[in-house]
C-alpha cells in the first residue's frame, strides 16, 4: 500500500475521506503540534503527580539542564 501526503481544503475532506475508504484505504493523520504538545504536557502533570505522592524521584536542577 502506498502512503500519500496531501492538503485539501476543510470542505473537501469528508468526502476525500470516503473515496479513500471506497477504494478499501485508510486514512492516517499525523498529530497536529498543538495535540502533540497537549500530550507532553499530560505527560509532565502526571511526573509531577507521582512525585508529590512519592512514587517517583524528583529532579534536581543539574538533571533539568543536562537533559
Amino acid at each position: 500500500m502506498t502512503t500519500l501526503t496531501i492538503k485539501v481544503p476543510g470542505e473537501a475532506k469528508d468526502r476525500l475521506s470516503a473515496f479513500v475508504k471506497e477504494l478499501g484505504g485508510e486514512i492516517v493523520s499525523e498529530p497536529s503540534k498543538k495535540s502533540k504538545l497537549l500530550k507532553e504536557i499530560k505527560q509532565g502533570l502526571k511526573e509531577v503527580k507521582k512525585i508529590r505522592e512519592g512514587k517517583s524521584d524528583g529532579y534536581t536542577m543539574a538533571d533539568l539542564f543536562d537533559e
